[in-house]
């Protein structure tokens, strides 16, 4: 197991931990959530639908052939919690992904290509439909787990820089034959919409008027004609 696989199982041992630990500490005289038999007191108003905006880097986990460095994710979604009664929520997000080729899959797509390969990016674009179990640690903070699966489709794009002369413009005029360094994309790869599978946990903060604030961590698994891809995207956010 990696490294950064490892810390993400160690917190979300240490989260349920303290979820298990700390129910009790939640209750109080005036109830506004029910789970179970046990009425608590929340910061967190109930609704039945949420839109939450989210983005933050990504750890590039194990990415085999597709040797790529931490990017970054951004994401937009809703969740829909059917009932008050139970701390249970179906939540859908959508997400983008970027990640830089490092120097390694840039020598090889230059031997494959036939060309010299001066740069490269991946991108990733697609959908995610997760259950999400809430667990109150006080009325102002939950933690929730997160584990389900989605669609995504991954494209490599590969680039060589060069000398081209062009036309540069100004304010009030435009100058010819003006040298200028452009890159030409040299190759590209596309996977296709493939099937994902994630599972993680993070910390939810209330902040008033049906609004929060949360961190979450997600372990994502993406397979690619037989090649395992692994990243893990932490995601900061607003849920309103």
């Amino acid at each position: 197991m990696s490294q950064s696989l490892k810390l993400l199982t160690i917190l979300a041992a240490i989260l349920a931990a303290l979820a298990t630990a700390t129910p009790a500490l939640a209750q109080y005289s005036q109830p506004a959530t029910t789970y179970s038999s046990h009425t608590y007191f929340s910061a967190f108003e109930y609704r039945p639908f949420h839109v939450q905006i989210e983005g933050g880097p990504t750890i590039a986990e194990r990415m085999e052939s597709h040797d790529l460095e931490d990017g970054e994710n951004f994401g937009l979604g809703f969740t829909w919690q059917p009932t008050s009664h139970l701390p249970l929520a179906l939540r859908v997000d959508g997400m983008y992904e970027h990640f830089h080729a490092k120097r390694a899959l840039l020598d090889q797509e230059a031997a494959t290509l036939g060309t010299a390969v001066d740069w490269g990016d991946a991108k990733l674009w697609g959908g995610d439909v997760d259950a999400e179990l809430d667990t109150q640690l006080s009325p102002r903070v939950r933690l929730y787990l997160l584990g389900g699966g989605g669609w995504y489709d991954m494209r490599e794009s590969f680039y060589q820089r060069g000398i081209v002369t062009g036309t540069v413009c100004g304010w009030f005029y435009c100058v010819s034959g003006v040298p200028l360094l452009a890159s030409f994309r040299v190759g590209q790869i596309t996977t296709g919409m493939r099937f994902e599978e994630n599972a993680g946990a993070g910390l939810e903060f209330a902040l008033g008027e049906g609004a929060s604030f949360f961190v979450d961590a997600r372990y994502v698994r993406f397979n690619v004609h037989g090649q395992r891809l692994e990243f893990v995207p932490i995601r900061i956010g607003l849920r309103f």
